[in-house]
């Protein structure tokens, strides 16, 4: 967890190379209203560039929970934004680009029902026994939307991913990057570059963790 101060310094150097291409903004909107309707007491932003487990899952679930547990304050008056970039791209799309993108070959994720390459976005809807968060569905994308949790995905990240995958023969990296940004999991926000969602958040009050 860092300071305000920490944070400042932290985005300003993680900001510093990055550069928006105008093909990075053809399809998303630079608009801050998704952000602007936080309007919660309690603002905090988890910065995830890596899966691991889905433990920022853990993570938000327990912020939640303790804030309604032991302080007594209602989830209407606690906002938590979790950025997805680099690794993390992924978890913001929806079953059929899992499959057709094969994206859990790509995370190096195996489906414990099938010990496949996953194809399948179990951060957003686990089944029994998959290994995300705490292995419970209440640890999903999908239940902690429910808790108002709000999931920013970089567009800048989805261009570099197309890309990739267009090197693998999966198409064109224009029409992948339709493809994935028309795939988002409903709820899920796409911002022109998560560094600048940071600090835009930062300048709205939410405060910062790495997770």
């Amino acid at each position: 967890m860092l300071d305000r101060r920490g944070f400042v310094s932290a985005v300003a150097a993680m900001s510093a190379g990055a550069a928006l291409a105008k093909e990075s903004l053809a399809d998303v909107s630079a608009s801050d209203a998704w952000l602007d309707r936080l309007k919660g007491k309690h603002r905090q932003l988890f910065d995830v560039p890596d899966p691991d487990g889905g433990t920022v899952l853990r993570h938000v679930r327990n912020y939640l929970d303790t804030w309604r547990e032991a302080y007594g304050v209602a989830e209407r008056d606690v906002n938590v934004i979790v950025v997805l970039y680099a690794r993390t791209v992924p978890l913001g799309l929806q079953d059929p680009m899992w499959a057709k993108y094969k994206l859990g070959a790509a995370l190096t994720l195996t489906d414990s029902t099938t010990s496949a390459p996953l194809v399948r976005n179990y951060f957003a809807h686990p089944q029994a026994g998959d290994p995300v968060g705490d292995g419970t569905p209440e640890s999903s994308i999908e239940s902690l939307q429910k808790r108002g949790v709000v999931f920013a995905l970089c567009n800048n990240a989805l261009q570099r991913w197309s890309g990739r995958l267009e090197k693998q023969g999966m198409g064109t990296a224009h029409d992948i990057h339709a493809d994935l940004t028309a795939h988002a999991l409903p709820g899920v926000v796409i911002v022109p570059a998560a560094f600048i969602a940071m600090t835009k958040a930062h300048e709205h009050n939410f405060a910062y963790a790495r997770s």
